[in-house]
């Protein structure tokens, strides 16, 4: 998981309390958490596919992985259609994840070219926001660290370079669902974003 290990491991931690079923929906060296894992570096669960797992869980986690959700709004129901009835799923996005590349970009753009991460399979599209998510605290932290970057608007910044944007508004239509946020690195800013959805 890269640079923020050490550092977000405690967050996801406080938040993220597996209950009985678990499915981890990412990558093999997840040992954060512990579950039926599928994981996409191995091709055997591919988050741009039809896809459906073996059978519902009581807890589905997909950490460091939706944002390479090219339909993050397809993505998110189907996680919710493989939750048992009560079932609660986290899913994270970030901001400013290639702060590795040159120049900064709080999306995933790098001289008007789509980045890619860990290879063609693994492209970064999505991530999740909402205008009402300028209001809180580590949100306004990334904000007054992006603006050494020519950042000053976040929001336009998210709608410029962002390839496709799941809308949390939209979410509170069918699930109860709520975010979470972490801010991390005044140098090479980034902003970690928590879903968590029950059924």
């Amino acid at each position: 998981m890269g640079r923020s290990n050490i550092a977000i491991t405690s967050f996801y931690r406080s938040l993220i309390q597996p209950k009985e079923s678990t499915a981890l929906l990412g990558f093999s060296n997840n040992d954060i958490f512990y579950g039926d894992c599928y994981d996409l570096s191995l091709n055997n669960w591919q988050i741009n596919s039809v896809w459906t797992l073996p059978k519902k869980y009581n807890t589905i986690i997909s950490l460091r992985c939706p944002y390479f959700a090219k339909d993050p709004v397809d993505f998110v129901r189907r996680v919710y259609d493989n939750l048992e009835e009560g079932g609660r799923a986290f899913l994270d996005w970030g901001l400013g994840d290639h702060w590795r590349f040159s120049p900064y970009k709080v999306g995933w753009v790098k001289d008007g070219e789509h980045e890619f991460a860990y290879g063609e399979d693994n492209f970064l599209w999505s991530t999740i926001w909402d205008d009402c998510f300028m209001q809180m605290k580590e949100v306004r932290l990334f904000l007054h660290n992006i603006k050494k970057f020519g950042y000053l608007d976040l929001s336009k910044a998210v709608e410029e370079e962002v390839p496709s944007i799941l809308r949390f508004s939209d979410i509170q239509y069918w699930s109860r669902a709520k975010c979470d946020f972490k801010f991390l690195w005044e140098d090479f800013p980034q902003l970690y974003i928590l879903l968590s959805l029950q059924k």
